[in-house]
This record gives structure tokens, C-alpha cells and sequence, in this order.
């Protein structure tokens, strides 16, 4: 263990030490309502533009590709930046379809002008009738005006103003020069550090430059209210950088392929080593949500994709808890599955853009995010869990029904983990009538997202009494955890694609899809084991 620790200090505490020094990538600037490293505000649009974050082709990061950007215009209209997957959308604007799907500012906007008129009528349409053709050309549309504006630093809020608050509008050097503004002492060592700093990169001179990074560090010091916090704006260009939770899935994965290799040869250090690498990966995974909550000094669980990194970091706490007191690589199965079948839920939405953008009003209050949101989260957490151990019992019970002692430990697991869910799930529903109270003056209003978690109260309420009063074996009660599983997604993410209520904010509708397979799966799966295992354990009393 002392190996993986020093490990942990490589992986974790160096880096964060050699953040600390001002880099171009942490220069603040206002976007979408919150103050941001330019790092950020890069890898976004570049995400939009292009589909990465950053250019591997040409070695540049996003930060370096928007500084070019900036030097020379005229250079960047010509790169080729513009993901463009759709044919349709290609011969639309009067271009020729490329296998490699880029095209450049100067080859798009011709096209895009010539379709003015057939942009306003999209513009003009509601957004949920327009077809994935008209959404992508104005898309692009929109995306082309953004790379305008970024080139000619028009949207780039880089200096605060004068009676500047958090919420207020910042400046862009664009806007000094064309409304004529005369910057007051802290605008001018800002603007004039930034100019030496442009000027310094055009001639590669990394002396002036790193000098200039670190007159831009005083100039952001010396004013006078304290709008922003520094150390925060590195930690977050840090974390773009360090992708924790990309290590995290990395371990997670590598874990699963450990295991798998103990079962097969039952070499028993070697789930030892998947136990550690497992350890290793939630290490990670916890220290990029613990600096996410620094970043944006809120619970992390105010958005679905913040949702998901914290229930995927339940699921792994209690598999670690379980494989801590099991020993039999079970808790190790459980986390690696869990871990990154979530982490790669979560990566899809993180490809929308800014994974740390602001709240929605109702959800602004840190209190309530630190107590109801997080509690019923963690219900969620641990009914996935149970609903997990629910599969497996499903399936030992075919494969191993005369091993008793083996599927009793199981099931205790399952049952005990299955009453923690029901605390956390009543206790967070109770929790969200309270905070309802305050919020909208009623306890309790029928909302689809209340009806949602007082389902999952309901269904484990019920399956619990039908086995503690012997209606339900260990089977049956198997298969209501694994079904509850369904009623757990419906509440986290269906209820928000109905459209309706008061908590239909801040989600994504287009996971209906995806959400229709799943409860298909579980159905299928779970009622087919469990129909399975009823047979067997039949056959085996008939004989």
C-alpha cells in the first residue's frame, strides 16, 4: 500500500503545486454568467467548432489555438475548423462533401450568406418541430458569428468594469477602442500587460512573455473588489488539463481486466491488485469532485452531469465498502461495472460544452443543494447498488443454486444496502418538501419529480415488508431491486422529459432514447433470470 500511495502523491499533489504559477490558459473572462479561466472558454468553443477540445493534429491546445486565433485572423479564417458531419448541411452552403468533415471560415460563410433568408425561417421556427438539418445549418450559423466575434476579441469580457460585481457586464479590449472608453488604473495594467504578452507570443519571446503572464497576475491582484478568486481559475485550467476523471475510468476499466484475470486463474493477489486499483481510481474520481465543489463553491450535484459523477461516486463508495468486508472481488465488480458505465454516461453530457456552468434560481441555495439534493442522490446511489447485487444474486442463483451459504451472503448484502437506499431516498423526499415549502409555499404538489422519488420509497417499502413477512424469497426479492433500478431512472431522468412541472430545469430531453433501451434491457434480463431461476430451483426440489 505504500507504493499506491506515493502514487497518489505523484499523480496529485505535484500537479496541483505546479498550478500555481499564472498561465495564459488562467486569464479570467466572463462567459455565460460566471468568470472563467480562458482555458475554459477555449476548450468550449473549440468543442463547438471543431468536436475536440483540442486540435492533436497540430499539437494545439485550445488555449494556444485561440491565442493564434487572435494574432492572426486571417491565418485562423483559412484554418480548417468547422465539423461538418452532415452532407445535407454541406451542399446546403454550396460546398463539397469531405471526407474529413472540415471546412474553414472563408469556405463556410459564402455559402451561409446566400441562405439568409432560409436561416430566418429556421430562426423563426420553435426549436422542438425544427428538423436535425435545420438545427445543424443554424447551428452553424451561430458558430460562425461566434468565431467572427472570438477573432476580433468583440466577445472576449477580458476587463472588469468599473463598478463591476459578479453578475455585471465586463468589458472587451474591442469595446475600449470602439466606444472610445478610457480605462481607469487597474483596466490599464491589465490592458497593457495583455498587449505585451500578444505582442512578446507573436515574437516567440518566452522571457517577455512569462513577465507579462506575471504583470497580468498584479494587475488582476490590485483590483479593488474581490470578484474573482485566482487560486480557483487555476485549479480549474488544472483540472481541464489533468482529466481526473478520465484516470478515473482508466483505473476503473483496468481494475475490471485485474478481476477478470483473478477469476479465471484465482490467484488471489491479483484481487488484491484490482482492489487497489480500484482505491486508486475513486482517489481520483473523489479529488475532481472535491475540486469542482472549490471551483464553484456549491454540492456537486446542481446539474445531471455533476448527478452522475456523484452517484457513480456512491455506487464506487459502497462497492468498496462491500469488497472491504467480502473479500471475494464482488464490491470490486460492482465499482469497476458501475464506475464506468457512469463515466462514460457522464462524458456524454460533458460533450455539450462547460460542465461547471451557473444554476438555475430555484436551485441557487447551497444549503439545500449540501442537504435534500445530495441526500436523495445518494439514495439513488445506493438503489442502483442494491439493484446491482439484485442482477447478480438473479444470476448466481442459476449458476450456483445448491451453494446456500454463498447466495445468503449475497442477499444479505442486497438487503442491507437496500435499507440504506430507503433511508436516504425518504429522508432526501422528506428533505425536498421542506425546501419546496420555502421555495414555492406548499409541502407537496404532486410535481412528476416528487410522484418520481416516492415511488422508489413506495416500491422498496413494499419489497422490503413482502420479505420481512415471507411473501417474497430471496429471489423475489432479488428481482424487485433489479427492477427497481427502472423506477430510479424514471425519477432521475424521465421526469424531465416530460416538460412539465417545477422541476423540469437544467436536463437534457434527449435521452429518451437511450432510456427506453435501458428499461427494455432490464425487463428482458431481469425477468428472464428470474424465470430462469425459478425453474431451476423447481427441477432441484422435484428430484
Amino acid at each position: 500500500m505504500r507504493f499506491f500511495s506515493t502514487l497518489l502523491i505523484l499523480v496529485f499533489l505535484i500537479p496541483v503545486q505546479s498550478a500555481y504559477s499564472f498561465t495564459a490558459g488562467d486569464i479570467p473572462i466572463q462567459d455565460e454568467g460566471r468568470i472563467k479561466p480562458l482555458d475554459t472558454y477555449a476548450r468550449n468553443y473549440l468543442l463547438a467548432f471543431y468536436g475536440k477540445r483540442s486540435i492533436p493534429e497540430l499539437d494545439l491546445s485550445a488555449t494556444d489555438w485561440l491565442l493564434d486565433l487572435i494574432l492572426d485572423p486571417a491565418k485562423g479564417k483559412n484554418q480548417k475548423i468547422f465539423n461538418i458531419r452532415n452532407p445535407e448541411v454541406v451542399s446546403s452552403i454550396f460546398l463539397d462533401w469531405s471526407t474529413d468533415h472540415k471546412y474553414s471560415f472563408n469556405q463556410v460563410l459564402p455559402g451561409l450568406k446566400k441562405q439568409t433568408s432560409l436561416l430566418k425561417l429556421i430562426d423563426d421556427k420553435p426549436a422542438n418541430i425544427r428538423t436535425v438539418f435545420e438545427k445543424q445549418l443554424l447551428e452553424l450559423s451561430l458558430n460562425i458569428m461566434r468565431f467572427e466575434e472570438i477573432s476580433y476579441l468583440k466577445s472576449l469580457k477580458l476587463i472588469p468594469s468599473e463598478i463591476s460585481e459578479n453578475h455585471e457586464e465586463w468589458i472587451s479590449p474591442f469595446e475600449f477602442i470602439l466606444n472610445g472608453i478610457k480605462p481607469n488604473e487597474y483596466q490599464s495594467k491589465i490592458l497593457n500587460a495583455l498587449q505585451q504578452y500578444l505582442a512578446s507570443r507573436m515574437e516567440n519571446d518566452f522571457i517577455i512573455m512569462k513577465s507579462s503572464l506575471v504583470d497580468y497576475e498584479v494587475a488582476l491582484k490590485s483590483i479593488p473588489k474581490n470578484l474573482f478568486d485566482i487560486d480557483n481559475l487555476k485549479k480549474e485550467r488544472w483540472l481541464n488539463q489533468t482529466n481526473l476523471f478520465y484516470i478515473s475510468l482508466a483505473f476503473y476499466i483496468l481494475s475490471f481486466m485485474i478481476l477478470g484475470f483473478n477469476w479465471m486463474t484465482r490467484i488471489t493477489f491479483t484481487r488484491r491488485i484490482s482492489y487497489a486499483l480500484l482505491l486508486i481510481g475513486f482517489f481520483a474520481h473523489s479529488y475532481g469532485i472535491i475540486l469542482r465543489m472549490i471551483i464553484m463553491n456549491r454540492p456537486p450535484v446542481s446539474t445531471l452531469y455533476e448527478s452522475v459523477l456523484f452517484v457513480s461516486f456512491i455506487v464506487l463508495l459502497f462497492a468498496i465498502i462491500l469488497e472491504y468486508f467480502r473479500k471475494d472481488g464482488l464490491g470490486v465488480f460492482i465499482g469497476a461495472i458501475g464506475g464506468s458505465v457512469f463515466h462514460f454516461i457522464g462524458f456524454g453530457y460533458a460533450a455539450d460544452g462547460d460542465t461547471l456552468n451557473m444554476l438555475v434560481a430555484v436551485l441557487n441555495s447551497n444549503f439545500w443543494l449540501a442537504t435534500h439534493v445530495t441526500t436523495i442522490t445518494m439514495g439513488y446511489g445506493a438503489s442502483l447498488v442494491a439493484g446491482f447485487i439484485g442482477h447478480l444474486f438473479l444470476v448466481e442463483s442459476l449458476r450456483k443454486s445448491n451453494d446456500k451459504a454463498y447466495l445468503k451472503s449475497i442477499f444479505n448484502s442486497m438487503f442491507g444496502v437496500t435499507l440504506v437506499a430507503l433511508f436516504f431516498t425518504l429522508f432526501g423526499t422528506i428533505l425536498g418538501g421542506i425546501w419546496a415549502d420555502q421555495s414555492w409555499g406548499r409541502f407537496w404538489g404532486w410535481d412528476p419529480k416528487e410522484n418520481g422519488a416516492l415511488l422508489i420509497v413506495l416500491w422498496q417499502l413494499m419489497i422490503i415488508h413482502m420479505r420481512l413477512s415471507g411473501l417474497a424469497k430471496p429471489v423475489d426479492f432479488a428481482l424487485g431491486m433489479a427492477l427497481n433500478n427502472i423506477i430510479v431512472a424514471l425519477a432521475w431522468f424521465g421526469v424531465n422529459l416530460l416538460q412539465v412541472g417545477l422541476h423540469s430545469y437544467g436536463f437534457d430531453d434527449g435521452v429518451a432514447k437511450n432510456l427506453f433501451i435501458f428499461i427494455g434491457f432490464e425487463l428482458i434480463f431481469s425477468l428472464g433470470m428470474y424465470y430462469l431461476s425459478k425453474n431451476n430451483l423447481k427441477n432441484e426440489l422435484s428430484t
